[in-house]
C-alpha cells in the first residue's frame, strides 16, 4: 500500500470528498449519531473550507481517494494555534495508519506555522475515534455540541509547545471533568438547553 498525502487540488473534486464522508461515517449513524459532515453538499462542503487547508490522502497503487482532513490556521494577536477537523478515511483502509500520515502532515504544516496547539473534537460516543485522539497525545479538555447534531462532542488538544497547564494530562483531566458536568447540566446533546440552562439564560437575558 502506498499512501500519499498532498493538499487537495483540481483533480479531486469536492462530490468525490462528500462521498467519502458519506463513507467513512457511516458507522456513526448506524450509531445514531448524525455527525455533520456526513450531511455535506458539495456546495457546503467548498463553502466551508474557504481559508482552510484541505489534505487528501491517494493510494497511489491505484489512484483512488482513501482519506481526507482539513486544518485551520487561527491567529490571534498573543497566540497562533490549529484546529483540525473533517478526518475520513475510506473504510477498507481504516487501521492501516492512514489517519496518523494525515495527522503527521497536517501537524507538519502546524508547527510551521508557528502554532502552539491543535484542537480537535469528536462525538463521545465515538469510541474508536476519542481512543485514537487520546493514542496520537489529544488530551479532552471541554465538551461542546453543535446545531443540527444529536451527540456531546469532546474537545482535545494536542500541545506543540511545552505549557505547564495544557501539557500536564493531569491537569487537563481535571479540567475536563468539572467543564463538562457543568456543560451538561444546562444543554442537552442535541444543543438545547436543559431546564437549569433556560434559568441560566433566562436571568441573564433579563440583566
Amino acid at each position: 500500500m502506498n499512501i500519499e498525502i498532498q493538499q487537495k487540488d483540481e483533480h479531486t473534486s469536492w462530490e468525490e470528498l462528500v462521498n467519502l464522508f458519506k463513507e467513512s461515517f457511516q458507522e456513526r449513524l448506524d450509531q445514531g449519531l448524525n455527525f455533520i459532515c456526513s450531511f455535506y453538499t458539495p456546495e457546503e462542503l467548498e463553502r466551508r473550507s474557504a481559508n482552510k487547508i484541505v489534505l487528501v490522502a491517494t493510494d497511489k497503487d491505484n489512484g483512488n481517494l482513501v482519506g481526507t482532513a482539513t486544518i485551520s490556521i487561527i491567529r490571534k494577536p498573543n497566540k497562533t494555534w490549529a484546529y483540525h477537523s473533517n478526518l475520513a478515511v475510506k473504510p477498507e483502509y481504516k487501521r492501516y495508519g492512514v489517519g496518523t500520515k494525515l495527522m503527521s502532515e497536517w501537524m507538519r504544516i502546524a508547527e510551521s506555522q508557528g502554532c502552539e496547539y491543535i484542537k480537535s473534537d469528536t462525538a463521545e460516543l465515538a469510541a474508536s475515534s476519542v481512543s485514537w485522539h487520546k493514542k496520537n497525545g489529544f488530551y479532552p479538555v471541554s465538551l461542546h455540541t453543535y446545531w443540527n447534531a444529536n451527540y456531546y462532542s469532546i474537545i482535545f488538544r494536542k500541545q506543540l509547545k511545552h505549557h505547564w497547564f495544557w501539557s500536564n494530562p493531569g491537569w487537563c483531566a481535571v479540567r475536563y471533568s468539572i467543564v463538562s458536568t457543568i456543560y451538561k447540566s444546562y444543554r442537552k446533546s442535541d444543543n438545547s438547553l436543559t431546564t437549569l440552562g433556560k434559568l441560566i439564560f433566562f436571568f441573564k437575558n433579563k440583566r
